[in-house]
């Protein structure tokens, strides 16, 4: 798998969301002194008297040391994810990231797939079980093909949930797709279905069912369930796998979401 490359919007609003992400977690770093572990905290929001200068030192093995030791390591984690993420920004792009107006409003979202919906849907709803399932870090999986779309969805840090349930209004029909997917920062939610076996006829034919009853239902393609078609299930292709969820996720989000500043040229 080549390096992940994000597209420009999905790039910009991932840096503001874990920059403001950042604002809202206490602030510090460790340190050892005579054989012992302490937490410096250096800005809490709830604490406004917490500063650089004026610190508050903690035993981590105290009780209020573990609390703030778990989020302080929290935000070293994130801070460092987010380090990473503006330095590849500044490396590709000679323009300071804009700001992003949150939250990010759907040109339509006809059936409120944000992140609560996210939240409610259940998952492993799927009856039916392969004689050879594929075991993986996620459980069982159907296919060998899932499983690395799953690698793949863990990489790019999108959330998912197996073989949630979807009824149909207008066919009548319940299914089961392949994975519900998050794009937690714009709060945003889409049904994403693998679909290797278009050699065989049975299969393609309930393909095109489900395919149909999707748009009868008015989930749209590359908005509310994405389609990766494998033409050769023999080559599971990462690079295009990785391109047509990042295409959808960043075709989610409006220009109109990006703030440039006035001495920054976005063109």
């Amino acid at each position: 798998m080549n390096k992940i490359v994000l597209p420009m919007k999905v790039h910009a609003v991932k840096l503001e969301y874990q920059r403001l992400e950042l604002e809202k977690m206490p602030h510090g770093h460790f340190k050892m002194k005579n054989g012992r572990k302490y937490v410096y905290v250096t800005y809490d929001p709830q604490n406004a008297k917490l500063n650089l200068r004026h610190p508050s030192r903690l035993l981590v093995d105290s009780k209020r040391g573990k609390e703030y030791a778990d989020s302080v390591s929290r935000y070293l984690e994130l801070k460092q994810a987010y380090t990473n993420l503006l330095n590849e920004w500044n490396s590709r792009y000679s323009v300071t990231p804009p700001g992003v107006s949150f939250p990010i409003v759907q040109f339509s979202d006809p059936h409120k797939m944000n992140n609560e919906f996210y939240k409610r849907q259940k998952a492993l709803c799927g009856e039916y079980t392969p004689k050879c399932p594929t075991v993986s870090d996620h459980g069982e999986l159907k296919s060998k093909n899932e499983q690395m779309g799953a690698d793949l969805l863990k990489q790019m840090g999108i959330p998912f949930k197996y073989e949630p349930e979807v009824s149909f209004v207008n066919t009548e029909e319940v299914i089961d797709p392949d994975f519900l997917i998050n794009f937690f920062e714009i709060d945003r939610c889409a049904y994403l279905e693998i679909l290797g076996m278009n050699d065989k006829v049975d299969y393609s034919v309930r393909t095109a069912a489900k395919m149909n009853s999707f748009s009868k239902d008015t989930y749209r393609p590359g908005r509310e369930v994405i389609y990766v078609i494998l033409y050769d299930k023999a080559n599971f292709d990462e690079d295009y796998f990785v391109s047509q969820i990042l295409t959808a996720f960043n075709n989610m989000i409006p220009d109109s979401a990006l703030v440039w500043k006035s001495d920054s040229c976005a063109g």
